[in-house]
């Protein structure tokens, strides 16, 4: 018998570009998240597109073909809203998402997996998978390295939050370049892979089948979920909490981590609050 649990929180933007899929009669579980386009379309497009490809459908098709429905799902729905073929729109004004997907059957499970949605399984011995790796967190980096670097020369500790919020805006808008950088590697070699529309998106997609032996649990989640903080191998340690305390935990501590501090001095980031979706799958 499988049991799960799972959480689901929007974060500072007005917008929740998260989703999910939770079908446990056919053991179907996914975590969806929308990258919105500089300038463009918002990622809740590209995420409930995903989303819906799951929900409808033939349930007997592998998570590969729904995925690949989605995407040409979203492709068409790209072209009603700009107009344009997939291919003529510039990749930082595209609706894109990550996606983190299971479908587990009688001996093995199904997997899928692009962006920075990570998917971990836990092992009756303690032992701890990874079965995907986060090309985005190493652009992100760079774009945290130079937000921060200006944010700092221009904030002292008396600074209020509205003041605080005035410079970040600031600087955000300056290191756009980057970010528009950081996208125009999408679904290539020396970028990451992303559900954009386009057939690259199939072709960088990991995925792939894992035998259920001695299998006891398994995570999917977004890279809100991730812990702040961390020295080392952050997504290890992020899914090793989550493992041990639960996946309800883990959002109250992340969120505790984020409330605490207002002034993203502590834990850089790009968001105060990004949006988190996580579940965790438990094998009787």
């Amino acid at each position: 018998m499988i049991h799960f649990s799972k959480v689901y929180k929007q974060g500072s933007n007005p917008v929740n570009e998260d989703a999910y899929v939770v079908n446990q009669k056919k053991e179907l579980f996914a975590v969806i998240d929308g990258a919105t386009g500089l300038g463009g379309l918002s990622g809740k497009i590209a995420a409930e597109t995903i989303q819906n490809c799951f929900d409808t459908g033939n349930f007997e098709d592998s998570l590969i073909k729904r995925i690949s429905k989605g995407n040409t799902d979203l492709a068409k729905k790209t072209k009603q809203e700009l107009g344009q073929e997939i291919e003529t729109i510039a990749k930082e004004k595209r609706s894109a998402c990550g996606i983190a997907a299971i479908q587990i059957h009688e001996n093995y499970m199904e997997y899928a997996q692009s962006g920075d949605c990570m998917i971990f399984v836990a092992y009756q011995d303690g032992g701890v998978q990874t079965l995907s790796y986060d090309h985005v967190m190493r652009l992100d980096q760079k774009a945290i390295s130079e937000l921060y670097g200006a944010i700092a020369k221009r904030v002292n500790q008396e600074i209020d939050g509205e003041a605080f919020q005035e410079i970040y805006q600031e600087e955000k808008e300056r290191i756009i370049p980057i970010l528009k950088a950081n996208r125009e590697k999408l679904n290539t070699r020396g970028g990451y892979s992303i559900i954009d529309g386009t057939t690259e998106a199939m072709e960088y997609l990991t995925s792939g089948r894992v035998p259920l032996h001695q299998v006891e649990k398994i995570l999917l989640i977004t890279d809100g979920m991730q812990l702040h903080g961390v020295d080392g191998n952050v997504w290890k340690e992020t899914a090793n909490f989550a493992f041990q305390y639960g996946i309800d935990s883990l959002l109250d501590y992340v969120v505790q981590q984020e409330g605490t501090d207002i002034f993203l001095r502590n834990y850089p980031r790009l968001k105060h609050a990004d949006d988190k979706t996580g579940i965790l799958v438990e094998l009787g």
